[in-house]
């Protein structure tokens, strides 16, 4: 209960953050609508059995130190579990406030939606807690509250890659807001036609799930030319763009020889990407996930990022979920573990074994449906996939990251300049040069290459910013060209 009381905490913050786009006056407002459909979520996995017992109406009252009985809670939130307002058909207001007010804070750039995800954690740890409760964990429940997560999830992921900016005003592609559990007749992917009213609500949230994924795999299915023409437009890493175009040549051979009728050979596409922090390896690995799925290797080739943290819990018994519900996320896509060295630990009490040992397992049963990637520095790599039988025989292909040179940093930090709108005289070049130089210097191994160029970038627009804001006015005509000028004195 403490990490629940904690995580409630959290929340709070983060909503205090983004309240002011609810446009109330009650500071509260937002939190009060996430605690809200939190114990909605709560109230529809206890009643997902038909009924609730005496530990979950407990449970519930202590997570949100309120004293209701199942009759409240069905007034409040009704009794149809299945109907149009049920939790399983939108992504939580709540979550789409936050989402949308974290993009914006950032410019309308690509960013990992940190808030964001705390609230649909927060969200997976109430509805586990409930589910738990009565010491009696039944699949259907996890069932559901999976399916709710995978539809924040996907939220937030079309958030981060599909928004823009555009004239100061952000412009949501997303689709996933809601996603209904069609009321008449549908057709499931394989053919046939079934009515929901015939359907019991495993069935149509099964269903659901697989129309979902099956029409996000196809919006977002790109040809393999398309995918290598995006990575050889990425600056630097030679040697990393062969041994993808490799890869991809392998494996349109491998199609070609089964379309023939040709046995081919059994090859696993697990992969240890080494390399220092801001190489790149997590844009690689997303391109792959991409050509994976455009091969038909993988059916819907996304890319699912993790840590330690997202696989190692505190607990005896919690791990395993953690890396089951984490690897169920990513099926027919690709896993990507950072910092996995870090699951090896000689520490008494750690649970970093249980998780490899877990994932080694999950890895065997759903080898038609996972890709692993597992990076970080090369000599804790090595001892990584060392420390274990199962992981050396698993992952035999390594794709190393060599660090950026200067130049091809400066050419990162003048490539961000042009997608940002912001101009850089072309003699300012070697002065850039020799400040990342110094960077990489003063900062040594912390070092992070194209994050560390990312992070010099923001302070010179915040220099700028100061500059700018002694000298222009609202009746300065040129105000848009003196906007985008990034001078000497903001380097």
């Amino acid at each position: 209960m403490n990490a629940a009381f904690a995580a409630l905490k959290k929340c709070r913050d983060i909503c205090s953050m983004y309240g002011g786009e609810t446009n109330r006056d009650d500071k509260e407002s937002l939190y009060n609508m996430f605690r809200d459909e939190a114990l909605n979520l709560a109230f529809f996995l206890a009643r997902s059995d038909g009924q609730m017992s005496e530990p979950e109406i407990m449970t519930i009252n202590v997570i949100f130190q309120i004293l209701v009985d199942e009759d409240i809670l069905k007034k409040n939130f009704g009794d149809n579990i299945i109907g149009e307002g049920s939790v399983l058909r939108h992504v939580p207001k709540s979550l789409q406030i936050i989402a949308h007010g974290e993009k914006d804070a950032n410019m309308g750039g690509k960013c990992y939606l940190v808030s964001a995800r705390e609230i649909v954690d927060t969200f997976e740890l109430i509805g586990n807690l409930v589910i738990n409760c009565d010491c009696m964990r039944l699949q259907y429940p996890v069932m559901l509250l999976k399916h709710f997560t995978n539809l924040c999830n996907q939220f937030i992921g079309h958030i981060e890659e599909n928004d823009e900016l555009i004239d100061g005003e952000t412009q949501y592609k997303d689709k996933t807001a809601a996603v209904p559990i069609k009321a008449g007749p549908v057709r499931a992917p394989g053919g046939a036609e079934k009515n929901p009213g015939l359907m019991t609500l495993r069935e149509q949230v099964e269903l659901e799930n697989e129309t979902l994924f099956s029409r996000e795999s196809n919006e977002a299915k790109k040809d393999v030319r398309e995918i290598l023409a995006e990575v050889d437009s990425l600056i630097g890493l030679r040697s990393v763009k062969k041994e993808v175009h490799d890869m991809v040549n392998l494996m349109m051979v491998q199609k070609l020889r089964e379309q023939r009728g040709l046995k081919a050979t059994e090859i696993s596409w697990h992969m240890v990407f080494t390399g220092n922090p801001g190489t790149g390896k997590t844009t690689i690995a997303r391109e792959i996930a991409q050509a994976y799925c455009s091969l038909g290797i993988l059916k819907r080739g996304h890319l699912v990022e993790t840590d330690r943290s997202g696989l190692v819990a505190g607990y005896m018994g919690q791990t395993a979920q953690k890396v089951h519900d984490v690897v169920e996320s990513a099926l027919d896509g690709v896993l990507f573990i950072d910092e996995a060295y870090t699951l090896v630990s000689e520490r008494e009490g750690d649970y970093g074994q249980e998780a490899i040992d877990t994932l080694l397992k999950l890895m065997e049963d759903n080898r038609d449906r996972l890709v692993v990637v597992v990076a970080g520095y090369p000599e804790l790599m090595e001892r990584f996939i060392s420390s274990n039988p199962g992981l050396k025989s698993r992952f035999n292909k390594y794709v190393y990251f060599e660090d950026y040179s200067d130049e091809e940093l400066t050419e990162i930090f003048l490539r961000r300049c042009r997608e940002q709108d912001y101009t850089v005289n072309e003699q300012l070049r070697p002065y850039i040069m020799n400040r990342i130089s110094q960077l990489r210097y003063y900062e040594g191994e912390n070092f992070g290459n194209a994050r560390s160029v990312r992070n010099y970038f923001e302070q010179v627009i915040s220099n700028q910013a100061n500059r700018l804001v002694y000298e222009i006015n609202e009746e300065n005509e040129s105000a848009s060209s003196v906007l985008m000028e990034i001078t000497a004195e903001d380097l």
